[in-house]
């Protein structure tokens, strides 16, 4: 009888053992099943919001526009438009849209190209606009996988704009960012969303939380665009110059009148060994101070540029 009741105590024990196994099972299949559900279902977690009432295709922008984009995820597209070159008269933002993807068995934000492409659509951004596109890639820190995801939002989003026929120029973030007194390691996005107050007051209302730092990125990165490809070498200081100057004045980086503008160009930013590093890739020089360093590959940009205009 003792026998027979240790052997009901084991059979027992291994029924119960079994049961919660099915139910553990049970309960992770169930979880899979909920985010591939929510991938199928393509749900949006994050939908593309304006600082403009309008989202119909036909928005009425300026004769003049450029558009500047923060690729991240968390990141937004801007267009600044108006009468003139450099001259504001609206400033639209949209925030990335994203929808929910099954990444390694979990549910992730990720960008969504079929509304990327909508948003553009309906901007009404002409073709051949200039895009100022920030770079994605690798940054000290970054993990294998946040590296592949910035690469690949980089990637979707120059994608949307070619199919768009709008023309890419893409802006290095350490580029924007020193140019724009933003680049100390003290700095931080609430620094980013506080200069693009500043420089753009008619949009103020809308960069109020701490994840508007995308929209605020996208709004520098556009003034910065403009300013680094013409508008600091213009011989009138246009609009968007001169805030420029005025918020670089007031952090005691350039003089609030006279003189030129810090130099803006894509390799601002960059140490001379990194300068180094690139010329010797493209098989140049790489003696010489700073400066020279930064003409000679600024030089180099120019002579591939017209090797690329006569084979077109």
């Amino acid at each position: 009888m003792t026998v027979l009741a240790g052997r009901i105590v084991q059979l027992a024990a291994r029924r119960a053992s079994s049961l919660t196994a099915r139910a553990t099972s049970s309960t992770s299949q169930s979880s899979v099943k909920s985010a591939r559900a929510l991938v199928n279902n393509r749900t949006v977690t994050r939908r593309a919001s304006s600082s403009d009432a309008s989202t119909s295709p036909d928005v009425v922008l300026g004769s003049w526009i450029v558009v500047g984009c923060d690729s991240d995820g968390n990141g937004a597209l801007c267009v600044l438009t108006g009468p003139s070159v450099g001259a504001i008269e609206r400033v639209i933002v949209r925030d990335n849209p994203t929808r929910t993807e099954l990444v390694n068995g979990r549910a992730r934000p990720r960008l969504d190209p079929e509304a990327m492409t909508s948003v553009v659509r309906s901007l009404g951004v002409p073709k051949g606009t200039t895009v100022y596109l920030e770079e994605g890639g690798v940054e000290f820190g970054f993990s294998a996988q946040t590296a592949f995801v910035q690469g690949y939002n980089f990637g979707l989003w120059r994608g949307v704009f070619a199919a768009a026929e709008l023309e890419v120029r893409v802006v290095k973030p350490q580029a924007w960012k020193a140019a724009m007194g933003l680049k100390s390691k003290e700095s931080t996005k609430d620094d980013s969303i506080a200069m693009a107050k500043t420089l753009f007051p008619e949009i103020a209302h809308e960069l109020k939380r701490k994840k508007d730092h995308g929209r605020a990125e996208s709004l520098l990165i556009a003034a910065y665009g403009h300013v680094a490809n013409g508008g600091a070498s213009a011989d009138v200081e246009d609009e968007i110059c001169a805030r420029v100057r005025a918020a670089l004045a007031d952090r005691g980086l350039v003089r609030d009148e006279g003189g030129a503008l810090p130099y803006f160009g894509p390799y601002f930013g960059m140490t001379g060994e990194e300068l180094r590093t690139e010329l010797k890739r493209r098989g140049a020089k790489v003696s010489g101070n700073k400066q020279e360093l930064i003409l000679r590959l600024e030089t180099n940009d120019e002579e591939t540029k017209a090797r690329q205009s006569e084979t077109a």
